[in-house]
């Protein structure tokens, strides 16, 4: 299986290519027309796009799936539902890329639209492309609707928004970002895959594990300090590779108002 990652000029978001004896798979299209043009054409060159991933449904990680009009588009089952029942996290998505396209500039001929022909993808479920295997594992945490891609024939894990050496997590939901976090770590040691990010460069194992292993030590501090009831040591929590990620201070206290309002208001979870 070959692998081709297309990284956008807006905070490092990469489209991959995966492709084996004439299918192709294009995961998160991303993201400006010039390329999404280059994209479909490297899908082109590989055989042309059978199909759409979605690692989540994050506007900077969907809007491309237009280069692919007739491709079906994967995802997780949950975003599926919240798409046919126009729900408002769907609806949200699209707005969020409306807005920005708009401040930006940023022309999208085919409108702001979810693909008509959507597949659920369930944890765990096989998959293949061209015959080589694929495994599709659900990965709520930073949204509920998170998806990650393992190609053991490629040696390479797909996990969106997790492990990004270019940015702190982005945390929706604490406790299920963490179990998340396990659940990667796992499965680097079992399988040794290296890991392309949604955001930023691809890691080998170790650094993966790494990545992972403070990035576990971050929400645990959060989680601890929400259950303490303590605001000031949750805004105080150090957060990783705070020297190479600068300009994250909003981002940490975004994520502090979803831990602690969860804690105080339970009916504010996801």
């Amino acid at each position: 299986m070959q692998v081709d990652v297309l990284t956008s000029g807006i905070w490092q978001t990469n489209s991959t290519v995966l492709s084996h004896r004439g299918t192709c798979l294009v995961v998160d299209p991303a993201y400006f027309p010039r390329e999404l043009a280059a994209l479909a054409e490297r899908a082109a060159e590989l055989g042309g796009a059978t199909a759409v991933c979605f690692t989540h449904g994050h506007w900077d990680h969907v809007m491309g799936h237009t280069t692919c009009p007739a491709a079906p588009v994967w995802m997780h089952q949950g975003l599926v539902d919240d798409i046919q029942a126009q729900g408002a996290r769907a609806a949200k998505y699209l707005a969020d890329a409306r807005e920005f396209d708009s401040r930006w500039y940023v022309p999208r001929p085919a409108g702001h639209r979810w693909p008509q022909t959507l597949r659920g993808l369930a944890d765990g479920e096989a998959l293949e492309l061209g015959g080589a295997p694929l495994r599709a594992l659900h990965l709520p945490g930073h949204s509920p609707d998170g998806l990650a891609l393992v190609a053991e024939d490629a040696g390479v894990l797909l996990c969106g928004d997790y492990l990004s050496p270019c940015e702190i997590p982005f945390v929706e939901d604490a406790p299920r970002y963490r179990a998340t976090l396990l659940r990667l770590l796992e499965l680097l040691a079992q399988t040794g895959c290296d890991v392309i990010p949604g955001h930023g460069p691809r890691l080998d194992a170790a650094g993966a594990t790494a990545l992972a292993r403070a990035d576990l030590g971050y929400v645990d501090r959060l989680i601890d300090a929400a259950a303490r009831g303590d605001h000031a040591a949750a805004r105080d929590a150090p957060w990783p590779r705070a020297h190479e990620v600068v300009g994250m201070r909003e981002a940490h206290l975004e994520n502090c108002k979803h831990v602690l309002a969860v804690q105080d208001d339970p009916s504010q979870a996801p």
